[in-house]
């Protein structure tokens, strides 16, 4: 895994989320579940619970990483509180190529906008 770095707050379109760079690869995307969740409109324990069901489609550190058992970083730096930390069982951080397989998991009204 190449080290993970917040780059800050990114825009596309109307969508907010934190910017990170590395953990896939030079010039590689990720996204934090917890951001993916505001953009669908669903809870993060929701969009985690269909990750897991479907944990096996995910390949580490190709399309996923859970930063709770890498995390090298705060997790302030990935915009979580200290309690918010303690109670997630998984913090999921995701390339470009594993939000297209969530994408294709969720199937809702977004998942066909995006």
């Amino acid at each position: 895994m190449n080290q993970l770095k917040v780059i800050g707050r990114e825009h596309i379109d109307q969508y907010e989320f934190t910017g990170i760079e590395g953990g896939f690869g030079k010039d590689k995307k990720a996204m934090l579940v917890k951001d993916i969740a505001n953009i669908h409109d669903q809870p993060l324990g929701e969009i985690n619970r269909r990750i897991n069901d479907n944990r096996k489609r995910f390949k580490d550190g190709v399309d996923i990483i859970d930063l709770k058992t890498v995390m090298g970083l705060s997790h302030n730096e990935f915009g979580f509180t200290q309690n918010s930390w303690n109670r997630l069982a998984n913090a999921y951080l995701l390339s470009e190529r594993g939000y297209s397989k969530l994408l294709k998991i969720l199937e809702d009204d977004k998942a066909w906008e995006i």
